[in-house]
């Protein structure tokens, strides 16, 4: 059997309430937040893995000799050395 909420109402009576989109988004836009509670994000092993590795690319540590030799390599453009 379907249930219905009941709103009383001076012009509808005692009549359903239809939920309308507009209705959801208001709830949703306007929902109170407790910004005095933590904030918890629950990932899973495969989620934390993938942000452990992104986390350890963005903070390596690179050092001025590495990134020097990396930029100023030799490139041959014709595949012979010149020597």
């Amino acid at each position: 059997m379907k249930e219905y909420k009941l709103e009383e109402t001076s012009e509808a009576g005692n009549l359903p309430a239809v939920v309308s989109m507009w209705s959801k988004l208001k709830k949703f836009l306007f929902k109170e937040i407790d910004f005095t509670k933590p904030i918890v994000i629950e990932l899973t092993p495969h989620e934390e893995k993938v942000l452990t590795e992104v986390h350890d690319f963005f903070f390596q540590e690179i050092k001025f000799p590495e990134l020097h030799d990396f930029f100023f390599r030799e490139i041959n453009l014709f595949g012979k050395k010149n020597k």
